[in-house]
């Protein structure tokens, strides 16, 4: 057993070992027990943190999300948590951009590139452009991920993108959508 020497300058907080001092911390640095213990207590409070923090980081339409999320012509909407109970979500995220061509080849682009190990449950190509897209992205932890795009011309030039995590399968996300239009 280590023996702690406290020194005229400790607090009364300290010596009643309410809180330990900056001395003490320092000492007990030293013993390998303890850092074992505060190693393990890091790597648990980062395990512990919600997973939809880390969401959709490997994923090409993020840079959608983070370059166009403030623009002017667009809209975007995160939730999580309790708001989605009722749909079964975990992360719902989406994206509307209006009356920018060159967002549209963009968002094309990062969806080229997500497609890549993807299950395309629907795609509408419309004079060789992909107009309307449905990924099925393969499983983060238990979640599921559902992607989908949309681009029409009339009555104006607008574009959606949503990006969804669920326990729920693919099939049941869209009939779900589907069904609340």
């Amino acid at each position: 057993m280590k023996t702690v020497q406290f020194t005229n300058t400790t607090s009364w907080a300290a010596t009643t070992g309410m809180f330990p001092d900056i001395g003490m911390i320092a000492q007990m640095n030293h013993h390998p027990l303890l850092k074992y213990i505060a190693s393990l207590m890091l790597c648990l409070t980062l395990l512990c943190l919600p997973q939809h923090l880390f969401a959709q980081k490997d994923l090409s339409i993020n840079e959608v999300f983070e370059l166009y999320g403030k623009s002017k012509n667009a809209v975007m909407v995160k939730m999580s948590g309790e708001i989605l109970e009722d749909y079964d979500f975990s992360l719902f995220k989406s994206i509307t951009i209006k009356n920018d061509p060159s967002a549209a080849d963009f968002v094309r682009k990062c969806l080229a590139k997500d497609e890549k190990g993807a299950k395309k449950i629907k795609q509408v190509v419309s004079n060789g452009v992909v107009t309307s897209i449905y990924l099925q992205l393969p499983p983060k932890h238990e979640d599921n991920r559902l992607v989908l795009f949309n681009e029409q011309f009339k009555p104006a030039r607008q574009l959606v993108l949503i990006y969804i995590e669920s326990e729920n399968e693919s099939e049941d996300i869209l009939r779900l959508l589907l069904k609340r239009k």
